[in-house]
């Protein structure tokens, strides 16, 4: 079940395989475990385990290309958790779903959801996170040294942080669903403008600059040719010319066909 109308997951969990390595053999990972307990937190807020869609790819991540099942996930996906680390900073498949999902939404949409491991320096993270405030699961010791909360395994005795942080992160996550499940179904204008309706308007608008970018193509090949008509030439060529403008003439007739569907579509679309 999708929490988000018009999408197929509320949220993507994007991490490098190497922070999911468990230092006890035969243990959850690191990664996992938290997402585990963060679904279980959303499932308080929301009021049922079933109420959300999280996707989290549990195949090799951080050095493998991004598949198109994975891409499609990504683009249908709400909201999106990230795993700031030096290994998902390192790896390029990792920065790639980052800057994809950030070119969907846009900068200060307030879908990105960050959880930050360790403090890192400015020259081994990537400038759009400044901006980003994070879920800092990392303590300084008694030594000033920065360390992983729950790390190799939770332990609410001795680190009650990482579930107090894993319950505000779970309470601000399902605000954050509940802002865009609402605003899916607000009416603007008197048009309710749905996800899919908004992707199917970009996408249709999309398609009709492609087909005027052909069409106007088509159209100085035949002034081109039109002029070369204009010239002295042997009938044979005259001939050659004349059939081309005809193609092209057929060619842009059909264009336009397609493009007054999309026009249509569009008025039809808007209301």
């Amino acid at each position: 079940m999708v929490y988000v109308p018009d999408y197929k997951h509320d949220i993507f969990v994007s991490y490098a395989h190497v922070d999911n390595e468990s230092l006890i053999p035969g243990r959850t990972g690191w990664v996992t475990t938290l997402v585990n307990g963060l679904k279980k937190e959303l499932a308080k807020q929301l009021g049922r385990e079933d109420a959300f869609s999280l996707w989290m790819d549990h195949g090799l991540r951080g050095n493998e290309a991004v598949t198109p099942d994975i891409d499609n996930q990504l683009k249908n996906s709400a909201t999106f958790i990230f795993f700031a680390t030096r290994g998902y900073f390192a790896s390029h498949w990792c920065r790639l779903e980052f800057h994809s999902f950030l070119k969907q939404v846009g900068e200060g949409s307030g879908r990105l959801f960050m959880v930050v491991t360790k403090p890192l320096d400015a020259e081994q993270k990537l400038p759009e996170i400044e901006e980003l405030a994070g879920y800092d699961f990392w303590k300084k010791d008694s030594n000033g040294i920065a360390r992983t909360l729950a790390e190799p395994i939770p332990n609410p005795e001795t680190e009650p942080e990482y579930y107090i942080k894993l319950s505000d992160m779970a309470a601000q996550l399902a605000d954050k669903l509940n802002h865009l499940r609402n605003e899916a179904t607000t009416e603007d204008n008197g048009v309710k403008l749905s996800r899919l309706k908004t992707a199917k308007k970009a996408r249709l608008e999309a398609e009709k600059i492609s087909l005027d970018t052909t069409l106007n193509g088509l159209l100085k090949q035949h002034d081109s040719i039109s002029k070369s008509l204009t010239l002295r030439l042997p009938a044979e060529n005259r001939n050659d010319l004349k059939n081309q403008l005809h193609k092209l003439e057929d060619q842009a007739e059909d264009l336009e066909l397609q493009i007054e569907v999309i026009d249509s579509e569009l008025k039809r679309l808007l209301g």
